[in-house]
């Protein structure tokens, strides 16, 4: 049995197993960091570098460039969809830079460039393909729940806050939700890749490493209503959309 058919006849299985491997990558390289006490920086970098290695495979094994959007760029037209997230992601540098060191700030940016692929080649790739044909909707609903799910993970040995670390799961699900409706409207992962480096990097100089100490409540608040906010935009994008279920095509 090829991936391709499988995928078509259990598709919330395949998201489901996409998921684990993701799982899987980052609790492996948690387990490993207990032998060699690894920095923050080089386990994200590390977890990251093979989840991006392991999903290309995945998209190559199952021929899916161009349906997972690797293949289409950026249409002129389209640009507009991308300027309420990408001003969002900017609106962290409005408390400031904690990060003077220009070799910092290029490895943030090499990290957050390498985490942005790799998570975007799983969720808005894989993930969401896989169950476009349950219906658009429901695809993104799902696949944005798969992604906000392991932020809950950050907590694991203290890294963020609990209370910050639920309140940024909310955030991620409504950006999830719009990610999936841009990756549906424009048909390319590629400015989603940009866009997820860029909050990542300006979160990263604006609170000076991966650490995320308890945050204030109007910090928590305003994540929540962040995540809203993307989650009506997403919504909004995708209106109509539930019966253009685009239709698998076998290798």
């Amino acid at each position: 049995m090829t991936p391709e058919p499988f995928t078509i006849r259990h598709p919330y299985f395949s998201a489901a197993g996409f998921l684990l491997i993701v799982v899987g990558v980052v609790l492996g390289v948690g387990a490993l960091n207990e032998f060699f006490l690894m920095s923050t920086l080089e386990q994200v970098a590390m977890g990251d570098l093979v989840l991006a290695l392991i999903g290309v495979l995945l998209v190559i094994r199952l021929r899916w460039w161009e349906k997972a959007g690797f293949t289409k760029g950026v249409r002129w037209a389209d640009i507009p969809l991308f300027i309420l997230p990408g001003a969002v992601a900017l609106l962290s540098l409005s408390g400031g830079i904690r990060v003077s060191s220009v070799v910092t700030i290029l490895s943030f940016a090499a990290v957050t460039l390498v985490v942005g692929f790799a998570e975007e080649t799983y969720f808005r790739g894989l993930i969401l393909t896989t169950l476009l044909p349950t219906g658009v909707i429901r695809a993104a609903v799902i696949s944005s729940f798969f992604f906000a799910a392991p932020h809950l993970l950050n907590t694991i040995g203290g890294i963020w806050d609990p209370s910050f670390a639920i309140v940024d799961s909310v955030a991620a699900f409504g950006l999830g939700i719009t990610f999936a409706a841009l990756r549906v409207r424009t048909g390319s992962i590629w400015p989603l890749i940009g866009i997820h480096a860029l909050f990542d990097f300006t979160s990263l100089i604006t609170l000076g490493g991966f650490s995320v100490p308890s945050q204030s409540s109007q910090v928590l608040i305003t994540s929540v209503i962040i995540g809203i906010v993307f989650l009506i935009y997403g919504l909004f994008l995708l209106r109509g959309s539930k019966i253009n279920v685009p239709e698998q095509v076998t290798a």
